[in-house]
């Protein structure tokens, strides 16, 4: 057998970096999909902020329309400061509506998950109760809870 027919089997090359290309194009796909689950993990844990953030603004909301309850607005003002320690760049304010109805309408500075929701319509009445009907700021989430005093 000549060395001419070891590497040739009719007419095509057998052999020489075939395998070499096949592990380079393997590699290349592992990566790709290594890249596609780092993305995915990445945009879980994104959303996973966000939720933990709408979480404490939902408890802080509750806390400034309990404390709107009590006599005097001394707790009222205590929980509308710390708001700003509890969700970023917090802002509390309770507003009354016709009635005995009132309601707290929470702000904070959205996160990059909460901001692409705002393109949605919103049916939590929060750009109802802002600032006199105006639409909220760019990059602002918002929570919006109504009690009976």
């Amino acid at each position: 057998m000549s060395a001419r027919s070891r590497y040739f089997r009719r007419g095509v090359c057998v052999g020489r970096g075939a395998a070499l290309l096949e592990v380079a194009l393997a590699m290349a796909l592992m990566s790709m999909c290594g890249l596609g689950l780092l993305g995915a993990q990445l945009g879980l844990v994104r959303h996973a902020l966000a939720s933990e953030v709408r979480v404490r603004a939902a408890f802080a909301a509750d806390a400034v329309a309990e404390a709107a309850l009590e006599a005097g607005t001394a707790p009222r003002d205590q929980w509308e400061a710390r708001v700003a320690a509890i969700v970023p760049e917090g802002r509390a304010t309770v507003s009354g509506t016709a009635g005995p109805v009132s309601l707290v309408v929470l702000t904070w500075a959205a996160l990059r998950d909460e901001a692409a929701l705002r393109a949605l319509p919103s049916a939590d009445g929060c750009e109802d109760a802002q600032s006199g009907g105006a639409a909220p700021a760019q990059g602002r989430a918002c929570l919006a809870l109504a009690f009976v005093q």
